[in-house]
């Protein structure tokens, strides 16, 4: 076993079933970490109610790499780890891992791909050895890249039948821009055929290495014992994240007008609408102000948005608020739908609703029952393995600090209302925006007039 550093005994909390009472009454299980000499992190923390055991690792190797004209590579590159890995071929591996009641599943996202798996504790060396196997030694094979490529081509062509999805695809690159977080993971339907296993094999090579890597274990193991066999499958994992770099910041322009883009489909009945500004990463210290702020306004069945739209005036079903974040920065958005004759009215509320809350401070006890919400559900983010490992990646690949579980609950607790409209002047704008709607541009173009300069693309033409 090459040298392992204990780096720390983080000791947070979390103590699932005992919710209620003061914020910081949430409190983690002891934590043990370790460092090994090819740089990938690994933390474990042992809970012996089932005898199971849960990983998950995350590579920094999300489609932000993706090359361009390739946009898709690193999802590509993340469901073929299961389709063959080490000599066996993808059904080898599921019935292999089926065969004791396993499960071992990989993804991706803008920032990175991650392989999750389930196990008995008794199986915990079989996981590992199956994991180190899908994330050192792929095959790629042929066969089974042009069979996933074929799955993903159709899963894209499908999205033009379902216009909220593609609206919102559609709202995030317009926003974005050249950005590389603007693009799809999944990619898009050209780029992802031109997609060769030399693409995928060298998308591997850069950036599935150890160094960055982080290996979160938690469940019915010893964690010396998890450390050990960590290093015997992993030890021998090599490569450095060297000449990558990072994702750049994402930045909105100061003083630009308002962008009001229609995707023109004729038979549209219904419009979606999607309105937004650049935002900010996770890591952000305005963590919990922007998640009261969001929860007020559009998180949940009673925000504001809701009321307004849905309850007060009849306009939709639906209308929601999101601020996604990113580790290089994110974006807000509105999104709803509502019938053709009432577009206008449902874009004029939703801006008037953050506008409201950019104006007029929020009073005690719509705050104080939004802070309440939010940490009351917060510990139902932590009840399983899963859900735990996933916070401790977070925690580390974002750089939120050890103790932020910990002081999640108290951090909702401390935002006031001067916090909240702070936050909402800086990253809810009602002006110098984007306004993305997918209509019959023929019967609402008299609706948008004055909303903004409009360009029109037909649904055809959207990728």
């Amino acid at each position: 076993m090459k040298r392992i550093i204990f780096t720390a005994i983080a000791t947070v909390l979390i103590s699932l079933p005992l919710l209620a009472g003061s914020p910081k009454d949430v409190k983690l299980p002891p934590m043990e970490s370790a460092v090994m000499d090819n740089g990938l992190k690994i933390f474990v923390v042992r809970t012996d109610e089932i005898p199971m055991v849960t990983m998950r690792m995350m590579i920094p190797a999300g489609s932000a790499r993706d090359p361009k004209g390739l946009e898709g590579v690193a999802g590509l590159t993340a469901t073929m780890l299961m389709k063959g890995a080490a000599g066996m071929g993808a059904e080898e591996i599921a019935e292999a891992i089926e065969s004791v009641g396993g499960s071992l599943n990989t993804g991706s996202n803008r920032d990175g791909t991650f392989i999750i798996g389930d196990f008995m504790s008794r199986d915990f060396a079989l996981a590992l050895e199956f994991m180190s196997k899908v994330v050192i030694s792929p095959d790629f094979l042929e066969t089974e890249l042009e069979r996933e490529k074929g799955i993903v081509k159709a899963g894209l062509l499908g999205e033009k039948e379902n216009p909220s999805a593609l609206t919102s695809k559609f709202f995030v690159k317009s926003l974005l821009g050249d950005h590389p977080y603007a693009d799809p993971v999944a990619g898009y339907a050209e780029s992802v055929e031109k997609i060769t296993r030399k693409d995928i094999a060298g998308f591997h090579k850069a950036n599935f290495v150890p160094d960055g890597s982080i290996l979160a274990i938690v469940g019915d193991v010893d964690a010396k014992k998890a450390l050990k066999m960590v290093e015997k499958q992993f030890g021998k994992w090599s490569g450095k994240r060297s000449g990558q770099a990072a994702v750049e910041p994402l930045s909105q322009e100061e003083g630009q007008a308002r962008r009001v883009v229609v995707i023109d489909k004729p038979d549209a009945t219904q419009s979606q609408i999607r309105i937004g500004n650049i935002g900010t990463s996770m890591n952000t210290p305005e963590f919990f102000p922007l998640e009261v702020s969001n929860n007020i306004l559009g998180g949940g069945f009673t925000s504001r948005l809701m009321n307004e739209i849905r309850v007060n005036r009849g306009l939709s079903y639906g209308a929601r608020s999101r601020m996604v974040k990113y580790l290089s920065g994110g974006y807000f958005m509105i999104s709803t739908f509502t019938k053709n004759g009432s577009l206008r009215e449902t874009i004029d509320v939703a801006l008037a609703e953050a506008g409201k809350m950019r104006s007029e401070m929020i009073d005690d006890e719509e705050l104080e029952g939004s802070k309440r919400y939010i940490s009351g559900l917060f510990p139902f983010e932590l009840e399983t393995n899963s859900d735990l490992c996933k916070w401790i990646v977070d925690i580390e690949f974002f750089g939120l600090g050890k103790d932020f579980v910990e002081k999640y609950r108290s951090g909702i607790s401390a935002v006031s209302a001067g916090d909240v409209q702070r936050v909402v002047r800086e990253y809810f704008r009602t002006d110098g925006n984007l306004v993305v709607v997918l209509t019959d541009y023929e019967s609402t173009k008299d609706q948008l007039e004055g909303l903004g300069e409009i360009e029109v693309v037909r649904i055809d033409d959207v990728r």
